[in-house]
């Protein structure tokens, strides 16, 4: 055991604190028509194409070549292809998403000159629709005639009813719009409306359709209840900029009843310039279906029970809420719904059994780009699940996005600069018969108001982070974390307690449990808690995290947990660039001080999950036996295995954090060099550096 040292850093003591398609073969060159064509054909062009809301087209050499600096830009931040849902956690059907190969394949090609390649080879072009994407349809209905949006002033919200002329009832699988007037729409959802009701509003004001968001949820009844249990009921799906028309899964449709008339609840917003609008609706029929879809949303009915009121400068105002599922269901697609201050949103399910499953993560919230995302498989969540919804708003001078300079305060509502927000799942119950049961659930769900937070501690799964990589998503028995949220712990700073070499798992009155098990604690803020994960995590897929201050007591907040997640600190504290690693002579490693080929470095990281001996929460490393990972590790400089001499506890530091030390190999290239550590068949970070003479 080589240079296992006790270690006394405050570069390490920083770094736990968090503040406040083709590749070509070597040597082979990278050209347009055989390696950077077949990537814009099948990703790029079915929106970069003449008569398409694209600025600009990308269908040969020389159209590509033009943009290829963005496009390498753009791929590179994956901005583009336009992809929100993060990759990892559940799979969608046809993924706009490339691979890093290939975004790394575009780069090299930009910067070495975009050679064409031999023209020969080039790909012939995709075959595209050239009018409805999905096909001739079943039935085509257009508005009479077309409404005019004035140039500026508020959103407006109209309701206009496209008469079916069906005499028998039909089941849909797909809806397709079109608009004449693009620029100056902002969402549309489908209804249909057996009452009649909408036919004598329509056109009342001496325009087609009639007016207001709410206006469809009052249809048919004077009852408020009825009227909203009916609407929902009457749901068909919608529109959202972004979205690509698609065919629901074999066997599901949406129920149009005969001699229903179809409602676009549509809202405008004013472009600059006066529009006149006519909306054109695509129907595809299916068979009847076994039974009728159901739309789950968490916070209900987009967030308007949800209390929102998000303050001028706040960048993080959560929202949350959760709904248990009465019935087993089968869910088929997922989405998400915000304005201009969202942030991100996330869609957990707990299992009964604990697991915890992530069905929709969006850390970069836009609110040009809102799909709806077909889950590749059907997802079976059985009975008594819970739907937690979260999403984070940003109304400060930060968000680029924000319709206010300076920002003021937002509070739920119809128009594009009021805000509103939630998390959607599609489901079926797996059981017809448990139709009802899912509907009365819902529909309780929808009318209650959710509790204001009051005193109590708030935090979301996406503001738990690891403490080396910033990032989030699952935790490992004995990673090392940050949570960020509201009314955590008292205020001001409290550091770590040790007593007899064991970290306290209660600071100010704060403490932080998984599942139960208290936590050790690093800090306390009132908007930050630093913890090591319990290793009683160990062997479970699911746990739910809550946070007491004082006498208060947060909602329980559901994580998924995986056997490892390695991830090395960083220097800079932001997860990225120069790692925390010492040289051979425990000076730190920089690009003023680089480590020599063929020399010993020693590198620190946390998320090697359980070890043996077996974790104990909260104890430091003081030898004489210092606890391993029970999955190998290895580690890669500049892509290329180093010999591993060490791996496990670090001396001196809390349990959950690990130190490596690796031999620089012979013949590594001088400068920052890419470090990787691997535990079991999980990587480290990407962006993490070792730098090398």
């Amino acid at each position: 055991m080589k240079m296992l040292r006790v270690v006394s850093l405050r570069l390490l003591s920083a770094a736990l604190a968090l503040p406040l398609v083709c590749i070509p073969a070597f040597g082979q060159a990278i050209t347009y028509t055989e390696h950077i064509a077949p990537i814009i054909y099948n990703n790029c062009t079915k929106c970069h194409r003449p008569g398409q809301v694209t600025p600009f087209t990308l269908t040969s050499y020389a159209e590509v070549a033009k943009h290829a600096p963005t496009i390498a830009a753009v791929t590179q931040s994956r901005y583009m292809p336009p992809w929100k849902a993060e990759p990892g956690w559940v799979t969608y059907r046809d993924e706009r998403r490339l691979t890093a190969a290939q975004i790394d394949l575009i780069r090299k090609w930009v910067d070495g000159g975009m050679p064409q390649g031999d023209p020969a080879k080039d790909p012939a072009l995709p075959t595209f629709p050239t009018d409805w994407q999905l096909g001739t349809p079943d039935l085509v209905l257009q508005m009479p005639a077309p409404f005019t949006v004035p140039a500026d002033g508020p959103d407006i919200y109209r309701n206009f009813v496209l008469r079916t002329g069906l005499t028998s009832e039909k089941y849909i699988r797909a809806l397709e719009i079109k608009s004449t007037a693009p620029t100056v729409m902002h969402h549309v959802l489908f209804y249909s409306d057996t009452t009649g009701d909408g036919r004598k509003l329509d056109g009342a004001d001496g325009q087609p359709g009639f007016p207001g968001l709410g206006s469809v949820f009052t249809l048919g009844s004077s009852n408020p209840t009825t009227a909203l249990t009916n609407a929902l009921a009457g749901g068909l799906g919608g529109w959202v900029p972004g979205a690509s028309p698609e065919f629901l899964p074999t066997g599901l449709a949406y129920t149009l009843p005969n001699g229903a008339d179809l409602i676009l609840q549509s809202h405008f917003h004013p472009s600059g310039k006066s529009e006149q609008p006519v909306l054109t609706v695509a129907l595809y029929f299916a068979p009847k279906p076994a039974t009728d879809i159901f739309s789950v949303q968490a916070p209900a009915f987009f967030g308007i029970q949800a209390n929102l009121d998000i303050p001028a400068g706040k960048s993080d105002y959560m929202v949350r809420s959760s709904f248990t599922l009465p019935v087993d269901v089968d869910a088929f697609s997922v989405s998400a719904h915000a304005h201009y201050l969202g942030k991100g949103s996330r869609l957990t399910a707990t299992l009964p059994t604990g697991e915890v499953r992530i069905l929709l993560w969006i850390k970069d919230w836009d609110f040009s780009w809102q799909d709806t995302y077909l889950f590749k498989d059907i997802v079976s969540l059985p009975k008594n699940t819970r739907i937690d919804g979260e999403l984070i708003y940003d109304n400060s001078t930060a968000n680029a996005r924000n319709p206010f300079n300076p920002p003021q305060r937002v509070k739920w509502g119809e128009n594009s600069y009021d805000e509103m927000g939630s998390l959607i799942l599609n489901v079926v119950p797996h059981n017809p018969s448990d139709a009802v049961s899912l509907k009365t659930a819902m529909t309780a769900y929808i009318l209650k108001s959710a509790p204001p937070v009051g005193n109590k501690p708030l935090f979301i799964s996406a503001g738990v982070v690891d403490a080396a990589s910033a990032q989030g998503g699952a935790v490992t028995p004995g990673k090392v974390l940050v949570l960020y949220g509201n009314r955590l712990a008292p205020t001001g700073l409290a550091g770590p307690q040790v007593s007899n070499g064991k970290y306290a798992s209660t600071l100010n009155g704060a403490q932080v449990t998984f599942d139960g098990v208290a936590a050790p604690l690093l800090y306390t803020t009132d908007g930050q808690v630093s913890v090591v994960a319990p290793y009683s995590l160990a062997g479970k897929t699911g746990t739910q995290v809550v946070v007491k201050n004082g006498t208060q007591t947060s909602d329980a907040v559901a994580l998924p947990v995986a056997p490892a997640g390695p991830s090395i600190f960083s220097t800079n504290l932001t997860g990225s660039g120069q790692g925390a690693v010492l040289n051979q002579d425990l000076s730190p490693n920089s690009s003023k001080n680089p480590a020599a080929p063929g020399s010993i470095v020693v590198i620190y990281a946390t998320g090697e999950g359980q070890t043996n001996p077996g974790g104990a929460d909260g104890q430091r490393a003081d030898g004489p036996v210092y606890a391993k990972p029970v999955l190998p590790v290895a580690v890669n400089i500049g892509g290329v295995p180093a010999e591993v001499l060490y791996s496990g506890a670090a001396p001196q530091l809390i349990a959950g954090v690990m130190q490596v030390n690796v031999r620089i190999p012979a013949g590594t290239p001088s400068g920052d060099q890419a470090l990787e550590v691997v535990v079991g068949d999980t990587k480290s970070q990407a962006g993490i550096t070792v730098a090398v003479k």
